[in-house]
């Protein structure tokens, strides 16, 4: 268990070095505004940070404070599993405050937009998504909702 654990986290630092290398050459040799290059770095971040504190404390406010229940199916199984209302509120809340702390991201109607579509898509996301899937299920819709709001 070691052994993978610590190959996923070299992958991901690789990856994410790579993105950072990537923007620092196309800043330094292609002209590319570092104020662009820079933001790029916070697209990698956004969603994680979403994932980590939102999803993160969805468990312990779903067991403590739940009473709204609804079940989500695993992958590729009929068992079901529960989910709270609250808990999924953890995602919600996470991400307005997450989106407002990176307002120097975005321009005023990306920031907007973010404010509105992002915690939207992340917490049906996680409500949604399989037992046990939510992590990548937040990841990509979390990289696709900031990327769809960087095209405005």
């Amino acid at each position: 268990m070691e052994a993978a654990f610590f190959a996923n986290q070299a992958v991901k630092f690789f990856l994410l070095y790579m993105v950072q290398y990537g923007c620092g050459f196309l800043a330094a040799q292609k002209g590319v505004k570092v104020n662009y290059t820079r933001k790029i770095n916070h697209f990698v971040l956004i969603p994680i940070l979403i994932n980590g504190i939102g999803d993160g404390l969805a468990e312990p406010v779903g067991v403590r404070f739940g009473r709204h229940k609804y079940r989500v199916y695993a992958l590729f199984s009929k068992r079901q599993y529960h989910r709270t209302l609250e808990g999924s509120a953890c995602v919600f809340l996470s991400s307005l405050v997450i989106i407002a702390f990176h307002h120097d991201a975005f321009t005023l109607w990306q920031w907007i937009a973010a404010l509105v579509l992002v915690p939207v898509c992340m917490t049906l996301a996680e409500a949604f998504s399989p037992h046990t899937w939510d992590t990548p299920f937040l990841f990509l819709t979390g990289y696709l909702a900031v990327f769809a709001v960087s095209l405005l």
